[in-house]
């Protein structure tokens, strides 16, 4: 019976030693962002690294400084991504149109001009409005804003489209 007890006596302090080691490897290994955490949560800020390194919040913050407080814009998405609400709270004073990527050309250039936007935003550069793309690269009125980020931006100058929407 005392050799049993010995057995898993020993199978726990085994056990435990290796969890031990583990710990004093992730401490070792994870050091830096330790460091970090520890600094964020001294200054209650938590929440803030999350965003931080999301590119969609860098390029909306980037965004915040381009527009003007008093411009409106117009923000190609799907409202079920939700972005269109992350971008809304980050550019908040200025005014905000959510239009769906698939929007006709000529309803969108309708809706800048009745809008009077400023810059047209499209989240996703890889899946730009595919009706509309093309006829916004060829108008004049149409400025392309090299930002680094996810999606793309355009300075317009709403008062060059003309016509209405018929489609």
């Amino acid at each position: 019976m005392m050799q049993l007890h010995n057995w898993r006596s020993l199978l726990v302090k085994g056990l435990l030693f290796i969890w031990g080691l583990q710990i004093i490897w992730l401490a070792w290994y994870f050091t830096p962002e330790v460091q970090d955490l520890a600094w964020r949560v001294s200054h209650w800020q938590v929440g803030a690294a999350i965003r931080r390194e999301d590119p969609f919040f860098q390029w909306c913050t980037s965004l915040a400084s381009l527009i003007p407080r008093h411009a409106t814009y117009v923000f190609l998405d799907n409202y079920e991504a939700g972005k269109e609400i992350q971008a809304r709270y980050v550019l908040s004073p200025r005014r905000h149109i959510l239009l769906s990527p698939d929007v006709p050309a000529s309803f969108l250039f309708y809706s800048l001009r009745r809008e009077k936007a400023s810059f047209l935003l499209i989240r996703n550069q890889e899946q730009g409005p595919a009706p509309a793309l093309s006829a916004i690269h060829r108008c004049p009125a149409f400025q392309p804003v090299h930002l680094p980020g996810p999606g793309l931006v355009f300075r317009v100058d709403y008062r060059r489209l003309q016509g209405d929407f018929y489609d």
